[in-house]
Order: C-alpha cells, then sequence, then structure tokens
C-alpha cells in the first residue's frame, strides 16, 4: 500500500516535469514579453522575427535578445506609423 502511493506520487511528479519542459520548450521564439510582443508584430512569422532580432545584435553587438526585440518593435512601429 505504502509502494503504491509513493509510485503514484512519483509518477505525478514525472508528469509535472514532463509537462513543465514541453511547456517552457515552446518558447524560444517568445521568450520574454518583449519577444512576445515582436512576434505579435510579425503576425506570429517566428522566423521573421527571428531575423530582425539577429538584425539589431547585428547593429549594436552587446545588447541583449531582450534589448534586440524591443529596438526591433520599435523600429518596425516608427517605420510603420
Amino acid at each position: 500500500m505504502v509502494y503504491t502511493v509513493i509510485i503514484i506520487i512519483a509518477a505525478a511528479g514525472i508528469a509535472a516535469l514532463i509537462f513543465w519542459r514541453l511547456k517552457s520548450r515552446g518558447r524560444r521564439a517568445g521568450s520574454s514579453r518583449t519577444e512576445q510582443a515582436l512576434l505579435k508584430v510579425c503576425f506570429g512569422d517566428s522566423e521573421r522575427a527571428e531575423r530582425l532580432i539577429r538584425y539589431e545584435i547585428s547593429r549594436a553587438p552587446g545588447i541583449s535578445r531582450k534589448e534586440a526585440a524591443d529596438r526591433a518593435v520599435w523600429r518596425y512601429q516608427r517605420d510603420n506609423a
């Protein structure tokens, strides 16, 4: 009886870990709110969003991905206003 409870708890823990890993894996293109905003601006085109981030990083190599995404959103809004 005790072993059954331990097995059930272990199985629930493993299932929760797998679910968490799968959920976090899907956030690669939009790991921050800024990247999510950029993805929205790009109408869900993750390749385009990634290109814009790489472009901003090439213009200022020391910036973070978050800063690059923020600049890309700003540039997009400025150019398409």
